[in-house]
């Protein structure tokens, strides 16, 4: 029974392998549009907006012909806003907001009400080149080289998988070509950080294998100084290196390897004690005896390939991801040696993807597919003492003494199966309907206590139909189901349910897109209204050393988005959008051995901004020489959220203003660039912890330390 469960799972995993080294040596054939993930802009007249080809539906088409609310990034507009990572993409769309805290690996990444909380996946498929990242430890990892990202919002897990609850994000990395192209950059900012990139590609063999190779380097001091340490909280170092190769063995067959390696030295983890007990005052001393670490490390490997069979594109897709990452902070956040904690994380993970897509012509087009994903995560914690203050030894000595601990195994498993139909009932008339079934499946291994084994499984179905009345109009309504899989707690937790149960979201939206005023104007909007069963969310359990998962019933999410851009004259285009979320938690159930309150329903659920506003503008001047100056300014407006579930702890409404200036020369060459993020200084941190709910010993509230604004000079050079 083992060998044969053995071989099944062997050759699950060697099944995709086959498939492409079968295509590298199938017989040539007429090839149909290659399907990219970085299609450059299409400038329609010197007048229009630029009409931008997406790959939402794994098929490429105008933003502006899909039924789907999508936010793009151009390669200028990723140049020009500074892009670096999830976190500066997710400031530029409307009801979207993203934060980070504690460490690299923990990320709140929200979208139209749905969130993130620590140590769980996001609420979006998040694809890089095509491939769909495994763990969300992968977020934080420098993606330069990005050429386009579409943030697309509503479920799409018909399509992108059971995570996508929420939406997905696209990410296109610069992928090399059949010339060479070489790019360098370094930069100084404020905090004393140094910052460099470089990437060459080009072909090796002509028409058959190209290959990239990049490198990014920084090395920050920081900002934010411990008055007790003389250290800085938010230090930071990196090294990223990527290879990637294209092979097109013959006609029709491409190959893209991809291979990422990430060795990042975080900021301290530590905390600052809320004096106040006010979460809009952020302005304590970070004064913490001990200085923290989060060392991580990454290796990310991927292997895509597109066959163009004749009746339609074959895609093969492999993925490996292994990320260790550790963190070692202050705990009792003041200058004694009282507590101290230390987690530990390692993850890694095996997933596989074949899909068939038709030709993009004709009034039937269809997508059908499965994936498979088989991971493991180890997550351990340790809160130790200083053995005075517990009354065992009499003079202070360190905190070193294990008072808590949790160390747990968990292995996953998913199989899935989706499909993808739009049919054309008139020319400008057309229907979509999809659908995935995923089967999760869990096994947790404890170290004091027996093996835990659990599965969900989901439908997750779309209909969606859309209507063009006029050229430049289109108009579309959906309906549609989003799935994230659920886990277990911690062996450990003092409170709660042993497994968090899997969160279901029911969409309805309606919306509607246009190019008006000759194409100088483009314009989208849509409204949406959610049911989310289950919500996740995570609270700290200080006596167990972990997060503890728990559910929220029932919540009710509505509201709605507005985007546009106008092109005023050629090199001047002027951007905004405006998005409204209403959340509202309708049924909860307290977890057991909760000491909160006892009834959350009518209240908000945790950091859900109820609006965001977004206003910016893109203009170019040409000042002789072949010399182009350029300024792009940008405000960005989130309104207050609460950080709990009992609604006592708010933190306020978040302006920020961004600006970039440079000069380009000999033809956009070369580039001098000045920059400014969070010019006014707004000094709101990324996470509050309300302790006094959660069991701290010491029962004090604390919050990670906030920078303030930073600014710099960067000069790029294309050879």
């Amino acid at each position: 029974m083992r060998y044969s469960r053995h071989n099944r799972r062997l050759a699950a995993s060697v099944a995709p392998w086959a498939m492409i080294l079968a295509i590298g040596f199938a017989a040539e054939a007429p090839a149909l549009a290659q399907a990219t993930h970085a299609l450059p802009a299409v400038d329609e007249s010197d007048g229009a907006t630029k009409e931008i080809l997406v790959s939402a539906r794994r098929r490429n088409e105008s933003v502006q012909s899909v039924p789907i609310a999508i936010t793009v990034l151009t390669a200028q507009d990723i140049a020009r806003s500074g892009v670096e990572g999830v976190g500066d993409i997710a400031n530029l769309s409307p009801n979207v907001s993203f934060d980070n805290a504690l460490n690299l690996g923990t990320n709140y990444l929200t979208i139209r009400g749905q969130g993130q909380s620590q140590y769980s996946p996001p609420p979006a498929a998040i694809v890089v080149d095509g491939v769909l990242t495994i763990s969300p430890l992968q977020f934080n990892v420098d993606e330069f080289g990005l050429q386009q990202v579409e943030v697309l919002k509503g479920p799409q897990g018909a399509i992108y998988g059971r995570n996508a609850i929420a939406g997905a994000i696209n990410i296109s990395s610069l992928k090399p070509g059949d010339s060479f192209d070489a790019r360098v950059m370094a930069g100084y900012g404020r905090g004393q950080e140094w910052k460099a990139k470089a990437m060459a590609s080009g072909p090796v063999v002509t028409d058959m294998l190209s290959v990239l190779a990049g490198v990014s380097f920084t090395d920050r001091r920081g900002q934010v100084k411990n008055v007790t340490t003389g250290e800085y909280s938010d230090k930071m170092k990196d090294f990223t290196g990527r290879l990637r190769a294209i092979v097109k063995p013959s006609e029709g067959l491409e190959l893209d390897l991809k291979y990422t390696y990430s060795d990042a030295k975080g900021r301290d983890p530590g905390y600052i004690t809320s004096r106040s007990g006010n979460p809009r005052i952020s302005s304590d001393p970070f004064d913490a005896n001990r200085i923290g670490s989060n060392p991580r490390k990454l290796h990310d490997l991927s292997g895509r390939a597109t066959y163009d069979t004749g009746i339609g594109m074959l895609t093969a897709v492999l993925a490996y991801v292994n990320v260790r990452e550790d963190l070692l902070a202050d705990f009792d956040f003041s200058p004694l040696d009282i507590f101290a904690v230390h987690q530990r994380q390692k993850e890694s993970g095996f997933s596989q993807e074949l899909r068939m897509a038709s030709p993009t012509s004709g009034s039937l087009r269809w997508l059908v597919g499965g994936y498979h994903v088989r991971s493991k995560r180890r997550l351990g914690a340790d809160i130790l003492a200083d053995p005075f203050f517990l009354g065992v030894t009499p003079a202070p000595t360190q905190a070193d003494f294990l008072i808590a601990s949790s160390n747990d195994l968990n292995r996953y498993e998913t199989w899935s199966g989706f499909a993808n139909v739009e049919y054309d009932l008139l020319p400008n008339l057309e229907v979509a309907i999809g659908a995935r079934y995923d089967d999760d499946s869990l096994h947790q291994f404890p170290s004091a206590s027996a093996d835990k084994k659990t599965s969900f499984t989901k439908w997750q179905p779309k209909g969606t139909l859309t209507y063009k009345p006029l050229p430049g109009l289109m108009v579309y309504g959906s309906v549609g189901r989003g799935f994230r899989s659920g886990d277990f707690n911690a062996s450990g937790s003092s409170f709660g349910n042993p497994v968090i149960a899997a969160e279901v979201a029911t969409n309805y939206e309606v919306g509607a897109k246009a190019r008006l005023l000759d194409g100088t104007l483009s314009i989208e909007g849509a409204f949406f209204r959610t049911d989310l069963k289950n919500g996740q969310f995570k609270i700290f359990d200080a006596v167990g050393a972990t997060n503890v998962g728990i559910n929220i019933d029932k919540t009710r999410l509505q509201g709605f988005e507005i985007a546009g851009a106008l092109r005023v004259v050629r090199g001047f285009t002027f951007t905004g959008s405006f998005g409204h979320t209403d959340p509202k938690v309708t049924a909860f159930t307290l977890p057991p051995g909760y000491g909160g309150a006892i009834n959350y329903i009518g209240n908000l659920p945790p950091r859900i901004s109820r609006y965001t506003v977004n206003v910016g503008f893109d203009a170019e001047i040409p000042i002789g020489d072949g010399l182009t100056f350029y300024v792009r300014p940008e405000y960005r407006f989130t309104s207050s959220y609460y950080w709990d579930l009992e609604n006592q702890y708010r933190r306020p409404a978040v302006d920020l203003v961004d600006l970039r200036v440079g000069i380009e020369g000999d033809e956009g060459r070369w580039n001098l660039a000045g920059w400014v993020k969070n010019a006014l200084n707004q000094k709101v941190t990324g996470d509050y912890q309300p302790f006094t709910n959660s069991g701290h010993p010491l029962g004090i509230d604390a919050y990670y330390p906030a920078v303030g604004s930073t600014y710099g000079m960067e000069l790029s050079y294309r050879f």
